[in-house]
C-alpha cells in the first residue's frame, strides 16, 4: 500500500511538471498596461505623509489615492501604492529615481505642474489635469466677512503667508503687509492662535488645518478663485516610453471628471474643488 501511494504521487508530479515549467517560462507582457492587467494590479508611488493628497495606513487615503482606485477599477484592475517621501534630502528626483524609474510603481500621483518639464528630467511625462488648485483667501475675526484680497488691504489687515512661495512673491511685489511664516503649517497655526485674521494659503493647507486645529474660526471665502500666476493643475506621470498606459489614465481622467466623480472625492477631504485651469 505504501509503495502505491508513492507510485501515484510520482506519477502525479511527473504529469504536472510540464504544465508547471510552462508556467514559470512564460515571460510577463512587455507593455506595462498589459502586464497590469495580466496580474490584476496597477501600482502607484505616492508620498505617505502627504494629507490629503496621500496618507498611508489612513482611513481615508487621500484623494490622490482614491482617484487612481477609481481609473484601477475602471481596467479591472485592484490599485496597490508604493510609499516613497518627497520630503526627504533629494526632493522629488530623488524620490522618482527611487520609484518610478526604478519600476516599482507604474504612476507617480499628486504632481502640480508649474509649466516646467523640467522637474521631470525628459524621463516621465504628465497625464492631463484632474484637478486644479491655488492659493486661497483664508479669513477669520476682522476679516471674517470680507471676501476679496482687495478688502483685506484697503482694511490694513496683514494678511499671512508662507515664506519663498510665489503667493508671498506676489504680495511683496505689490507692496501687500504680510506676515511671513515658515510653511503652510505655521500659517495656519498662526491664524488658530490669532495671530493674524486673513492669509493666502495653497488650498490643501486649508483641510490640513481644520484638521490639526479642529477647533479654530478660520475658514475659507467661498467661491474664491485663485487669481493668475496663483493657481496650478495637479497631474499624474508615468514613464516615457508607456503610452499605452498613458491613454489609459488619461481615458479614466475624463471619465471621472465627466461624471463628478472627482469633485466628489475631492471634496469629501475638505478641500476646494476647481476644474482644471485652461489658463
Amino acid at each position: 500500500m505504501k509503495r502505491r501511494y508513492v507510485f501515484v504521487v510520482a506519477v502525479a508530479l511527473a504529469l504536472a511538471l510540464p504544465v508547471l515549467r510552462a508556467q514559470d517560462t512564460t515571460p510577463d507582457p512587455v507593455d506595462t498596461l498589459e502586464r497590469a492587467k495580466v496580474k490584476g494590479k496597477l501600482v502607484a508611488c505616492a508620498d505617505p505623509y502627504s494629507y490629503p493628497y496621500s496618507e498611508q495606513d489612513a482611513v481615508k487615503p487621500g484623494f490622490d489615492v482614491e482617484i487612481f482606485q477609481q481609473i484601477a477599477e475602471r481596467g479591472g484592475m485592484r490599485a496597490e501604492m508604493y510609499w516613497v517621501n518627497t520630503a526627504s534630502r533629494g526632493g522629488l528626483g530623488r524620490a522618482f529615481r527611487q520609484s518610478i524609474l526604478l519600476k516599482r510603481c507604474d504612476v507617480f500621483l499628486g504632481l502640480s505642474d508649474n509649466g516646467d518639464d523640467d522637474v521631470l528630467d525628459g524621463k516621465l511625462e504628465f497625464t492631463d489635469a484632474y484637478l486644479g488648485l491655488g492659493y486661497v483667501l483664508v479669513v477669520q475675526g476682522k476679516a471674517d466677512s470680507m471676501k476679496t484680497l482687495d478688502e483685506v488691504v484697503r482694511a490694513n489687515i496683514k494678511v499671512g503667508v508662507s515664506m519663498s512661495t510665489p503667493m508671498d512673491d506676489y504680495l511683496f511685489t505689490h507692496k501687500i503687509p504680510r506676515e511671513l511664516y515658515f510653511g503652510s503649517r505655521r500659517v495656519m497655526q498662526g491664524m488658530a492662535n490669532g495671530e493674524v485674521d486673513a492669509a493666502m494659503v495653497w488650498a490643501t493647507a486649508v483641510a490640513e488645518g481644520k484638521r490639526e486645529f479642529p477647533n479654530a474660526k478660520f475658514h475659507m471665502v467661498e467661491h474664491y478663485v485663485p487669481l493668475d500666476g496663483q493657481r496650478f493643475n495637479m497631474k499624474f506621470a508615468v514613464r516615457k516610453e508607456d503610452k499605452a498606459l498613458l491613454e489609459f489614465v488619461n481615458q479614466g481622467i475624463r471619465d471621472l471628471l465627466g461624471s463628478g466623480k472627482v469633485k466628489q472625492i475631492v471634496d469629501s477631504y475638505g478641500v476646494p474643488y476647481y476644474q482644471p485651469f485652461t489658463s
